[in-house]
């Protein structure tokens, strides 16, 4: 048992899109919990002795919501949660606590400013700050977490060498034409990793060398998927992404979507559900 859970505390885990992005995410969390506050209005919830109930449910969703981006933020920079190494359902846990945690104490502060004054450094008080932040404020955080749930229990493919060519392959080179008579992108497949698409622009991501390259054009991504629709380990995984399935070192996940390792790429790139089919098929045969 202790072994199992060993195991899925360790595992990869897509990240809280809250704690991806500090200001979407301080934002979200800031405007749920006032909306939430508005529409429920819990009974430990009253008005403050200046402000009515609406003012001050509003200064203290603001205030936990600034609280929320600097924590994120040190989320983001602090050595134990690198961007670099693998997130698990470890340092989700221990993030969020850490998001409550701050919250929690704007809370307990705030309350000096809008609340009837009296005696208010005492544990109870700030036991009952934290519980109701715990209980109200994060549950943004819990149900974004929860929406990647099924990642601790998804089976796993992975491909051998694809930072390296087939010895003795021999490739054309492609070229990407755009709508811009005097803008075209040039490339050998195999250095192809994948494509992203960002308004009316493509951002292609090429292996030159032992770095990692990005080329900006203007085309829809529709575009470059057809002109790159001859190469059967080349597919687009999901609205705004291409990738090359032979640069693919992991894949992780199950008929509701995969997340993808790319050789030499350090964030993760998604398969949404309705192309998991074909890049299970696909997948299987890209590495021969």
């Amino acid at each position: 048992m202790l072994k199992k859970i060993h195991h899925y505390s360790l595992k990869p885990y897509p990240k809280n899109f809250l704690l991806k992005r500090p200001a979407a995410g301080a934002s979200i969390i800031a405007l749920f919990n006032y909306l939430f506050l508005m529409i429920y209005r819990p009974v430990h919830t009253q008005p403050g002795y200046l402000f009515n109930y609406e003012l001050t449910m509003a200064i203290y969703c603001l205030g936990g919501g600034v609280a929320a981006f600097a924590a994120i933020l040190i989320v983001s920079h602090s050595g134990i949660f690198k961007p670099g190494k693998r997130w698990n359902i470890l340092k989700e846990i221990s993030a969020i606590i850490l998001v409550i945690f701050a919250m929690g104490t704007a809370v307990f502060l705030l309350a000096f400013i809008v609340e009837v004054p009296g005696d208010r450094w005492n544990l109870d008080t700030i036991i009952d700050s934290y519980r109701l932040t715990f209980m109200i404020g994060g549950i943004p955080l819990y149900l974004f977490t929860i929406l990647n749930f099924n990642y601790l229990f998804q089976s796993k493919l992975t491909h051998q060498d694809t930072g390296r060519e087939s010895e003795g392959e021999i490739e054309e080179i492609i070229t990407i034409n755009t709508p811009l008579k005097k803008e075209e992108l040039s490339f050998y497949p195999r250095e192809f990793l994948y494509a992203e698409s960002e308004g009316n622009y493509v951002n292609v991501y090429l292996q030159k060398g032992e770095e990692v390259r990005k080329e900006i054009i203007r085309i829809s991504i529709s575009s470059f998927e057809e002109q790159l629709s001859e190469l059967s380990f080349i597919m687009r995984t999901h609205r705004a992404y291409i990738v090359n399935l032979k640069k693919v070192t992991e894949a992780s996940g199950n008929s509701l979507g995969y997340r993808l390792n790319v050789f030499g790429v350090k964030s993760e790139l998604p398969v949404s559900r309705r192309h998991t089919g074909k890049f299970r098929a696909l997948y299987s045969t890209a590495g021969r």
